[in-house]
């Protein structure tokens, strides 16, 4: 027997997020072709959809999984230009 509340829009935010998270991490890891700019989109999307899982309590893991894999992205190309991220 399932869970009503796994079954909602809820449910999908921690898959949403990990999904999100690691195709801004693949898109990450192939910079020099570039699609930085994806993951720089993906990223914080990715994020988000992190912390509203997180919110609901559903697929919690998934949720702080995504979260992370769309925070490495996002930040690295956020110091890129400073010289800081090692890319």
């Amino acid at each position: 027997m399932t869970d009503k509340a796994a079954d909602g829009p809820a449910g999908l935010y921690g898959g949403v997020s990990l999904g999100l998270g690691v195709i801004g991490l693949v898109c990450l890891a192939l910079y020099a072709f570039g699609v930085a700019p994806l993951a720089f989109a993906l990223g914080p999307l990715a994020v988000t959809f992190g912390i509203l899982g997180l919110v609901s309590g559903i697929n919690r893991a998934k949720s702080a999984a995504g979260l992370l894999a769309g925070v490495v992205p996002t930040v690295l190309l956020l110091l890129l230009p400073f010289g800081v991220a090692p890319l």
